[in-house]
């Protein structure tokens, strides 16, 4: 069945292709409707056999189908090499056979991501010592009076005698147990300080039994190193000969007799799971050290809760917005659903086709792409509209509206497109899982409002079935002299930000998450609620030192930070002080301060790249005053979004960021089609003053802007009162920069593309001669 799908998807993209191009280059009407009509047909096709079957295609991570994720630091500057020989080894140690679904990925140049869905508390003990093992294996010949030699180093405190320090080592010897499961001590042995024999000679390593059915480790060795075994163990017969993994003495049985290739390790009453673990890590050595630099446990039941709100929260919003479009654009809008289904298929479609993985954070990025996607079939209606008004031919209206509503949908949408990218290339975990979506609804968006919907709109027109467009009109032509309030607007922004940095700055590093300061973050679901001051208290007797308990708005759940490695035991406090109030860990996440000090400078990096490469394009595109001006209001947009979020005591962390790069991509897209109009009256050399003209444009787009913000808006709402706790803050963070990038686009944008215009042109005026004419303001 597998194959036959493979075929059928390999097929249908083919087709998908072709009669895409067959629909770019075509020029004749009936020929572009024909090929149009099939590459939609062919793209649908292609994303429901991608999907099919759903819960095969489409991986879901950690925090919707609970787990831990790992993060790990391969230590010693180690090459791209020995960086995919350890995640190979980490593969091969948690999921040989393939079936936990574990995901193992490079972060940078020298750490690794490792998520493992649905593991229980035993299980994720095992992996985390499979994860933390370097498995440094060597075989090497004890000192035959190793007894006397510890004595004489212990009378010496601990140090070797001078003869012995340059050629033989003390190593500890691990503790054994007996048959009752009693702890035996076994003291220290004298080594050889250099190895007989390294793990790189282990050719193979399986648990076994022996006779008695105790359970032993048989080993078999490379060819070459058997040849090098058989002469060492033949020339010391008799004489000890340690096992040494990771520094310590597993066990130093006798040499009774000569072997080669082949022999066994037993450690006396070792268990069946630790012959197992040894066998494994034996034969998947790891020989750079690693340190385990974090780690986030999600329990199973809150990535059912998260999968089940999330998708609520998606269809409540997709809900909103398709009633929203046949309502006010009524024939027009049925075309708007139309596309919307399209670009849902498509986005999951790709999603699986390319096996990326599902996050919460990414169903964040589809909701948020729902209310985005709305932005260009409104922004080519409303085009429509105003050609309709000037020509009152449908066909005529339809062709212009579309091509001029082209640049800027596409503009928009590159803007967007590189923020995504960023955050993809410079986040990790969530803020991927956001970037992911984000992109491939924004690919989705361009095909369907410049392809699915022009075609519905050719076909409607050719069969008749359209012959006017009738549409709700939200507002009459409105003159607001937006410029007028510029300067109140200035100062209640500086207002705002002043007063968010005073807060920002007063609070210092309470105001970080643990993503950008190092320590656990738990999340705990409870029945009865206990006031804060309480858990608090019973947190301080308890040792443990708690920051920002906060209980979520919108379910039963908290949130709090502890130092690093206190998270569980806080957890532990609090469900033994409070037992009325049903506490239940839903996740913990722990992250040491030497990762919190790279994520912070990681995300500050992704922000400034992405605010940098959306003005460079913005340049490129339009006249070097409208690309700062938008790129200024892009930045108070961020900052705005932080100053608010700080006065309302939310805490700064990497989804968080990502909504900032989220909301620069959206506010860039505002800005975009705002000037786009402005420029529009300059070009077409319409009468009137600078500022009239800006005025004139921003009232012309005001219609489209209050829709698109307000379609966004409800799919923000969505997320923030069905989506949960984990993403509560991240959804607040858009809502109030769409929000302030509404306002912003508006009012200040505008008014410092004025104030720059008048400085240029200023300038200009004084080089020109008095007896020839003053340039224009602006081209």
């Amino acid at each position: 069945m597998s194959s036959s799908l493979h075929f059928l998807s390999l097929a249908s993209s083919l087709l998908f292709l072709g009669v895409f191009i067959w629909y770019l280059s075509a020029t004749h009407p009936a020929t572009r409707r024909l090929a149009g009509i099939w590459t939609i047909a062919a793209a649908m096709i292609t994303a429901i056999i991608a999907i099919s079957p759903p819960w095969e295609k489409i991986k879901l991570g950690i925090d919707l189908e609970g787990g831990t994720e790992y993060r790990i630091r391969v230590q010693n500057a180690p090459t791209k090499a020995v960086l995919e020989q350890a995640i190979e080894v980490f593969r091969k140690r948690l999921d040989d056979a393939g079936g936990r679904n574990v995901i193992i990925q490079p972060v940078g140049t020298d750490q690794i991501s490792v998520q493992i869905p649905g593991t229980d508390a035993e299980q994720k003990k095992a992996d985390r010592e499979a994860l933390s093992r370097v498995a440094k294996l060597e075989f090497k010949l004890v000192h035959p009076q190793s007894a006397q030699i510890i004595a004489q180093a212990e009378a010496n405190d601990g140090v070797l005698p001078t003869e012995y320090a340059f050629d033989w080592e003390i190593l500890p010897m691990q503790p054994d147990t007996d048959r009752r499961g009693n702890v035996i001590e076994r003291g220290d042995i004298v080594v050889k300080r250099v190895a007989d024999l390294s793990g790189k000679s282990v050719d193979a390593a399986s648990r076994g039994a022996d006779q008695q059915g105790l359970p032993l480790v048989n080993i078999t060795l490379k060819e070459d190193a058997a040849a090098t075994m058989f002469e060492l163990t033949g020339a010391n017969i008799g004489q000890p000969m340690a096992v040494v993994l990771d520094d310590e003495v597993t066990t130093a049985p006798v040499i009774r007799g000569t072997f080669g290739g082949s022999f066994q390790i037993s450690g006396g009453n070792m268990t069946p799971y630790e012959a197992e673990r040894l066998a494994s890590i034996l034969e998947n050595p790891l020989e750079q050290p690693v340190e385990l630099l974090s780690s986030r446990d999600v329990d199973p039941s809150l990535g059912a809760d998260s999968i089940r709100s999330g998708w609520q929260a998606g269809l409540i919003s997709i809900a909103g917005v398709v009633i929203f479009m046949v309502i006010y654009y009524r024939g027009a809008g049925l075309v708007s659903v139309l596309a919307l289904t399209v670009n849902m298929l498509l986005l999951l479609g790709m999603l699986a086709e390319f096996r990326f993985t599902l996050t919460l954070p990414g169903i964040a990025g589809i909701i948020l792409t729902i209310g985005m996607a709305v932005d260009a079939n409104v922004l080519i209606y409303e085009r429509i509209r105003d050609e309709m008004r000037s020509s009152g031919q449908l066909r005529q209206a339809v062709d212009l509206g579309f091509g001029k509503a082209f640049s800027a949908i596409v503009d928009s949408n590159i803007t967007t497109l590189i923020a995504a990218l960023v955050l993809f290339a410079f986040g990790t975990g969530p803020l991927r899982g956001f970037a992911v979506t984000l992109t491939l609804g924004i690919l989705a968006n361009l095909f369907t409002a410049l392809v699915v919907t022009r075609v519905c709109f050719e076909w409607l027109i050719y069969w008749k079935f359209l012959k006017k467009l009738a549409m709700m009109q939200f507002l009459s032509e409105t003159k607001i002299n937006f410029l007028n309030y510029r300067w109140i607007a200035t100062v209640v922004s500086i207002g705002i930000i002043l007063a968010g940095a005073f807060i920002f700055q007063s609070r210092g590093d309470k105001m970080y998450g643990v993503d950008f300061i190092g320590g656990d973050s738990v999340l705990m679901t409870y029945q009865e609620s206990v006031p804060v001051g309480e858990l608090r208290d019973a947190l301080d007797k308890g040792g443990i030192e708690a920051s920002l308990i906060q209980y979520a708005t919108n379910s039963n759940s908290l949130t709090f930070q502890t130092r690093v490695g206190q998270g569980e035991e806080a957890v532990a406090v609090l469900q033994q002080d409070f037992p009325n109030a049903n506490l239940k860990q839903s996740s913990i996440e722990s992250i040491g301060a030497q990762v919190s000090e790279e994520l912070r400078s990681r995300a500050l990096i992704a922000l400034s790249l992405g605010l940098l490469g959306i003005l460079i394009y913005a340049t490129l595109r339009f006249e070097w005053s409208y690309a700062l001006s938008a790129t200024i209001g892009q930045v108070h947009d961020v900052l705005l979004v932080l100053a608010v979020m700080a006065l309302l005591g939310k805490e700064l962390t990497l989804l968080e960021v990502a909504a900032l790069l989220a909301i620069a991509g959206y506010s860039i897209n505002d800005k975009i089609v705002i000037f786009d109009r402005i420029r529009e009256a300059f070009r077409q050399k319409e009468k009137g003053t600078l500022a009239e003209l800006i005025n004139r444009g921003l009232n012309r787009s005001l219609a489209r802007t209050l829709l698109t913000s307000g379609t966004t808006l409800v799919a923000c709402l969505a997320l923030m009162v069905f989506g949960g706790p984990v993403i509560y803050d991240f959804s607040l963070a858009v809502f109030i920069g769409v929000i302030g990038g509404t306002y912003s686009s508006n009012f200040i944008s505008p008014a410092i593309a004025y104030w720059l215009n008048n400085y240029k042109d200023g300038q200009k005026n004084k080089a020109v001669p008095a007896d020839e004419p003053t340039p224009s303001p602006a081209t």
